[in-house]
């Protein structure tokens, strides 16, 4: 890509300056996650550790799903901002899979 700037020193032609891609609007980072997203884990208000996700396949949610598996019921989680907010009635027994599961990922 080109700019045309007139002369106006009395010659007719025009010079061509390239564009060196200052206005690229092929931006193809917008899809692309950030490397190494990470977020707060608390169970039931209190901090537990970062789950910090390494591929664009991983989602905050998979620790819910997590628990779940290992068997407990009556669990939820909620998103705001890099918080993600786990409530259970079994938060010790919660606290004690997650603080596992965070330290080995």
């Amino acid at each position: 890509m080109f700019i045309n700037s007139a002369n106006t020193g009395g010659s007719s032609g025009a010079q061509q300056f390239p564009l060196l891609g200052f206005f690229d609007t092929n931006d193809d980072t917008t899809n692309i996650k950030e490397a190494h997203d990470s977020y707060d884990i608390y169970v039931n208000e209190e901090f537990i550790g970062k789950k910090v996700l390494l591929t664009q396949n991983e989602h905050v949610d998979d620790v819910v799903d997590f628990l779940k598996k290992q068997g407990v019921q009556n669990i939820s989680g909620k998103l705001s901002g890099d918080h993600y907010s786990i409530s259970s009635e079994e938060s010790e027994h919660v606290k004690q899979i997650l603080e596992t599961y965070l330290n080995n990922r």
